[in-house]
């Protein structure tokens, strides 16, 4: 590796020249320029400043600048193979979460139901924990988020040292996906998606540039997917216009449910034309029984679907003729009733396209560095259903809870607070009081990423093993005149691993990080290389972690794969369609750009960063199609009932046209009453997870969270919407005296929409003249 006199400088810290050696990884040759003193502001508050290197909770590398011991910046970490020096929306929250003044200040104890808090000491809440968790042996449930690395291993082997199990929650991805890509793929781990050298990419229902799965990734691929010789084409199939929807070159707007079989009607026309090659056709065709692909075509299905037959037939072309082409899905296509048919079909594609494998393609991904977990997802509700009969049954003692707010999370209709009050001890980890705290009797305040040590394996990763480090950058804060600790915070499995004991092999998170490094440094391969184990831990803390681009894994193309109609199904009727008068709207939630699933809505920058379609901020939303919002007498800002089954919540309608006229949107994340959250969310917006019906996924009992049906009416009353832009009515308003600045239509591209402008804009200076 060549390194300019800058680089070397800056790689060899001083009297440790040349001990490390950086591979696969850039310095940016301007990283340490120091600004002329004559050029600073005269305000600028001085001080000495240092970046450190670290993971944040959603699994970016991200450099800290931290001066005087705060924490002021959060920026990418320019080498970490994920990101790549970009960083995402929310990820600046983490420095209100660490700064929040309504964070817990230290451990509370509920004595008796319906008693409050009282503040205890670290002593009494340790000795408590570990008498729990010893006398829940056989009996002990750890709850948390979906986690990997070191933490999902830590996490595992507590609970197992109890005959305990291991709990992730997480409210829109159950297993659905990993299952798809195991039937199509035969594959554990989410592939690499290869956008950046894609000339077509086919997607449906994934907001992929907004909020799934690892949107900065695909961001910086989607930007190389723009560039180069030649711009790639994109094709998107969703109900409502999501960010991905609205950079899309076509936007299908798919019926919600019929994901699959328009995915399958798309290779219907690949197969009967005969556009790729014979072994392509072999492979996906192998188990499908002779004349059965012929009932996808896309006359038969065009109805149903919701795109025009022509439109079905165009995107089938374009997918097999101009190659490399990728497809792939998630989010809402697999949050049906039929959700796994729904995703096999769209990644069975690539089998037509000869994508498995190929540059622009499917590019599968290794096993986790060193053994290390490699995946997670969250347990399917089927599985929570059990899980939450034993709590009610008192089979459960001791409930530990970290990153999750079940309350919050859960159809109303589960009573997941009732499951809880069956629990003999609960105890949360969390820095702001939620929802569920309300039902513990053991508060523990946990620290933020950004004061403690980790260890994860990104999903999905680039393809190669990566192992992120995260490190302490931090240290909690003090009181400027008594000098004690503002928030007297640990480590949630720090502290788990102090209760357990001698039954654990590991006595904390470090040591486990510690025994990690050993093990990558006797590898002798990989991005850092130094003359011994201390300097090697120096490096791989400074790069923010470890990754070895020669270990990547076998991506052969299988010869053949189960039949992508063995499962087809339809979403299945609605559970109003027979009992209501009036129109019946498909329910879509969706993530929160900054909020995300509400684990942001404690901090205002998250809160007042505004929705890139809408512009709304600070509220809940619902998304409906103008059409018919005029039938129904509803216009922006209006109140109105959004009734299911299962309840019923008020929020504000944003009616535009971008949506599909039987689906209403609405984002997830709010809807926290008083006293719950902080300051900046209790008693703000609706939660629309609170009123879905407890519909299944057929195969793997996930959670059908786009599967809900409901009656829209107004409520009486409207309130003008915190947000940037006007009416969204505006865009389609005449200017100029006739001259529209731009109509969409649903599923019209931006090109046939500015086409369409110019011959409008043509007519208008010829009837002037």
């Amino acid at each position: 590796m060549r390194l300019s006199r800058r680089e070397f400088m800056t790689l060899a810290g001083g009297s440790t020249v040349g001990a490390v050696i950086f591979t696969a990884c850039g310095v940016p040759a301007d990283e340490l320029l120091v600004e002329a003193p004559l050029d600073v502001p005269e305000d600028l508050v001085k001080g000495i400043d240092s970046w450190f290197a670290t993971m944040d909770d959603s699994g970016l590398g991200v450099i800290v600048r931290v001066m005087e011991g705060r924490a002021k910046k959060i920026a990418g970490n320019p080498d970490y193979p994920v990101n790549l020096g970009k960083h995402s929306v929310h990820a600046d929250a983490a420095l209100q979460a660490l700064y929040h003044p309504d964070r817990v200040e230290g451990p509370m104890r509920r004595r008796a139901e319906g008693q409050p808090l009282t503040r205890i000491s670290w002593d009494e809440a340790d000795g408590l924990l570990r008498q729990w968790m010893a006398d829940a042996d056989g009996n002990l449930a750890i709850v948390t988020n979906p986690v990997r690395g070191g933490d999902a291993r830590i996490a595992s082997d507590v609970a197992s040292a109890f005959n305990g199990r291991v709990m992730f929650f997480d409210p829109l991805e159950q297993g659905v996906l990993h299952r798809a890509i195991k039937t199509v793929f035969n594959q554990d781990r989410i592939p690499d998606f290869d956008i950046g050298n894609a000339r077509t990419v086919l997607s449906f229902g994934a907001d992929w540039l907004g909020t799934w799965l690892s949107p900065v990734r695909f961001g910086l691929k989607y930007g190389d997917f723009r560039g180069g010789d030649k711009r790639g084409f994109m094709i998107h199939a969703e109900s409502r216009m999501s960010l991905t929807a609205a950079a899309a070159d076509r936007w299908l707007t798919v019926n919600p449910g019929y994901e699959g079989d328009l995915a399958v009607s798309i290779a219907n026309v690949i197969v009967s034309e005969g556009l790729v090659p014979a072994t392509n056709i072999a492979a996906y065709s192998a188990n499908i029984p002779e004349g059965e692909l012929a009932k996808w075509a896309p006359s038969l299905v065009a109805e149903r679907v919701g795109v025009p037959a022509e439109r079905i037939t165009e995107a089938a072309r374009r997918f097999a003729n101009d190659g490399p082409s990728i497809a792939f899905g998630g989010g809402s296509a697999g949050a049906q009733t039929n959700g796994v048919f729904n995703l096999t079909a769209i990644y069975a594609l690539n089998i037509l396209a000869g994508s498995v494998g190929a540059k622009g393609g499917i590019q599968f991904n290794p096993a986790g560095a060193q053994g290390l977990p490699d995946s997670a997802t969250g347990a399917s509700f089927e599985e929570w259903e059990r899980e939450l009969a034993q709590w009610r049954a008192g089979n459960v003692k001791t409930v530990i809870t970290h990153a999750v707010d079940l309350v919050h999370g859960f159809p109303r209709s589960v009573d997941v607070g009732g499951a809880l009050d069956n629990v003999e001890n609960v105890v949360a980890f969390t820095g702001v009081l939620d929802e569920s705290s309300a039902h513990a009797n053991l508060i523990l305040p946990e620290n933020s990423y950004l004061e403690n040590w980790g260890l994860d394996v990104p999903e999905p990763a680039p393809g190669y093993e990566v192992v992120g480090f995260r490190q302490p950058v931090v240290n909690a804060p003090l009181d400027t005149e008594s000098r004690a600790r503002l928030y007297d915070s640990r480590s949630f499995l720090d502290t788990l691993l102090q209760a357990a004991g001698s039954r654990v092999d590991v006595s904390s998170v470090k040591d486990f990080v510690d025994n990690t490094v050993d093990d990558l440094f006797a590898t002798g391969r990989g991005s850092v290389t130094a003359g011994d184990r201390r300097l090697f831990m120096n490096g791989v803390l400074q790069r923010g972690g470890w990754w070895d681009v020669n270990a990547g894994a076998n991506t052969e193309p299988p010869s053949s794969i189960p039949s992508p109609i063995a499962v087809a199904a339809g979403p299945g009727l609605s559970e109003l369609e027979d009992r209501v008068e009036g129109h019946v709207f498909t329910i879509v939630p969706f993530a929160h750009q900054s909020i995300l699933d509400g684990r942001n809505a404690s901090t205002p920058w998250a809160q007042s960063t505004p929705d890139p379609i809408t512009t709304v901020a600070w509220a809940t939303w619902a998304e409906i199609n103008f059409d018919k919002a005029k039938e129904l007498g509803i216009s922006e800002g209006t109140w109105i009932n959004i009734r299911t089954t299962a309840g019923e919540i008020t929020v504000q309608a944003y009616p535009h046209p971008g949506i599909s006229p039987n689906v209403i949107a609405i984002p997830i994340g709010q809807g926290r009453g008083e006293g719950v959250g902080g300051r900046y969310a209790e008693d703000r917006g609706s939660n629309i997870l609170n009123i879905l019906v407890d519909k299944k996924e057929s195969e793997t009992g996930a959670l059908a969270w786009a599967a809900t049906r409901a009656i829209v009416t107004k409520a009486g009353g409207k309130k003008e919407f915190p947000k940037f832009e006007g009416d969204a009515r505006d865009i389609i308003r005449p200017v100029e005296g006739g001259v529209p600045i731009l109509i969409v239509k649903p599923g019209q591209t931006a090109h046939e929409a500015e086409e369409y402008n110019h011959e409008q804009h043509l007519r208008f200076i010829s009837n002037k003249e």
